[in-house]
């Protein structure tokens, strides 16, 4: 289990960054990452985990977004064709600090579907965790029953 706490802004634990490899919307039904090389060169992510519910019918619904953390992505390779991943140093931050790790993305981001999910982060960022305007809310059509 990676290691879990709190900075304050302003902490030398917050990475700085030099390349942005990644900013997308997972396929776990929506929550937001970006994945980022720090200037010593250590792959990390920014990861908004969504927050949902099924709903009467058999909706699912998006809530929201946890408070955003930052980690270290450390691969380990176990043959030639093996690789794992693992998360080091989970950091929970605080709205603002996020927000201020995205501003410092802008600036390196230059693919259009990059510069689509950073908009969407940095509303989420600025609206500590809401759903923003561009993510739509209820996914999928009522189930219906089986019958045999």
């Amino acid at each position: 289990m990676p290691h879990l706490r709190t900075v304050a802004v302003g902490d030398p634990m917050l990475p700085e960054l030099d390349a942005i490899e990644c900013i997308e919307m997972l396929r776990d039904g929506g929550s937001l990452n970006a994945s980022f090389v720090g200037t010593t060169g250590k792959q990390y992510w920014l990861l908004f985990s969504l927050k949902s519910e099924l709903a009467p019918g058999g909706r699912f619904v998006r809530l929201g977004y946890e408070r955003p953390v930052v980690f270290e992505r450390v691969e380990t390779r176990h043959d030639a064709t093996s690789v794992e991943w693992q998360s080091v140093d989970l950091v929970t931050l605080l709205w603002a600090e996020a927000d201020a790790l995205l501003m410092q993305m802008r600036r390196l981001v230059h693919a259009e579907s990059d510069a689509k999910w950073l908009d969407a982060m940095e509303q989420v960022a600025r609206t500590e965790g809401a759903l923003p305007p561009s993510i739509e809310r209820v996914l999928g059509v009522p189930r219906s029953p089986r019958s045999n």
